[in-house]
C-alpha cells in the first residue's frame, strides 16, 4: 500500500516541475506538517447473494447511512505557492453498527433440497489506516481545488450461521473536492475543506463453513461527504 502512495507522490511532482518550472524559476519547497479533524457521512449500498452455481437461495439489497469523525496527519510539500503535493494518514478507526438477520427457509427445486439455510448471522466492518496522496491546486486568494487517492484497510467482524467467514480486504477510491487556505508570516496556516470520497465497488465470497455451504457473497458501493479543518505549520 505505502509503495503505491509514494508511487502516486513520484508521478505528481515529475508532473508538477514540468508545470511549474516553465512559468518560474525553481525554488525550494515549503514543508508542513499539521493535523485536522473530519466529520462527514457515508451512504453504503450493497446486496448479499446465498447460494452458488445457479441454485440462489436468497438475495438481499439493502442501503444504509451513517455518520463518521475521525482524526489524522499529514505531510505536505508546496511549490511556489500555487501546488501542493501532500499525504494523510487516519490515526483513528472507523467502525460500522453490527447488523444482524435471521433467516429460516428451506428451498426445494428440480435437485431436491437446497440445504438447511436457517440460522442468525451478524455482520459489522472496521475501517482503518486510511492513507490518502492527494494534489492541491491554488486558484484564486485562498481557495483550491484539490483531488487525492485514497486506501483502506476493512476488517471484517461476522458470525455467520454457515459458519463462514468473510476475507478482509484493501479498498481504493478517490476523492475530489475544493478549500480555503489562511496562512500567517510565522508559517502557522488553517485550512477548511469539502471532499467527496468514491470508492471502488467491493465485492467479497464468504470461505469456509459446516453444514450450510452456500456460497455466501455481498457487493456494494460506498460514497460520502467530508468536511476538515485542517491546522499545520509551514518550514
Amino acid at each position: 500500500m505505502i509503495k503505491k502512495i509514494l508511487s502516486s507522490l513520484l508521478v505528481s511532482s515529475v508532473l508538477l516541475f514540468a508545470g511549474v518550472t516553465s512559468a518560474i524559476a525553481i525554488e525550494r519547497p515549503t514543508i508542513a506538517i499539521g493535523g485536522s479533524v473530519n466529520y462527514g457521512g457515508y451512504v453504503a449500498s450493497g446486496q448479499e447473494t446465498e447460494g452458488g452455481d445457479g441454485n440462489i437461495e436468497l438475495s438481499e439489497t439493502q442501503t444504509h447511512a451513517m455518520e463518521i469523525g475521525y482524526s489524522s496527519i499529514f505531510f505536505e510539500l508546496g511549490f511556489a505557492d500555487r501546488v501542493t503535493i501532500g499525504m494523510e494518514y487516519m490515526a483513528d478507526s472507523v467502525e460500522t453498527d453490527m447488523t444482524s438477520r435471521t433467516d429460516a427457509i428451506v428451498t426445494t427445486g428440480a435437485h431436491g433440497t437446497q440445504g438447511n439455510n436457517a440460522g442468525t448471522s451478524s455482520v459489522k466492518a472496521e475501517f482503518s489506516d486510511l492513507v490518502t496522496a492527494y494534489l492541491e491546486l491554488r486558484i484564486i486568494n485562498g481557495f483550491y481545488a484539490k483531488f487525492g487517492a485514497m486506501e483502506i484497510d476493512v476488517e471484517t467482524k461476522e458470525v455467520l450461521h454457515t459458519d463462514s467467514v468473510y476475507p478482509n480486504k484493501t479498498l481504493s477510491g478517490n476523492a475530489y473536492g475544493f478549500g480555503f487556505k489562511n496562512s500567517w508570516d510565522n508559517g502557522v496556516f488553517v485550512k477548511t475543506e469539502t471532499m467527496l470520497h468514491d470508492w471502488d465497488r467491493l465485492k467479497l465470497t464468504a470461505t469456509g463453513c459446516t453444514d450450510t455451504c452456500n456460497s455466501t457473497s455481498v457487493e456494494g458501493s460506498l460514497d460520502g461527504v467530508v468536511a476538515s479543518f485542517r491546522i499545520g505549520k509551514a518550514f
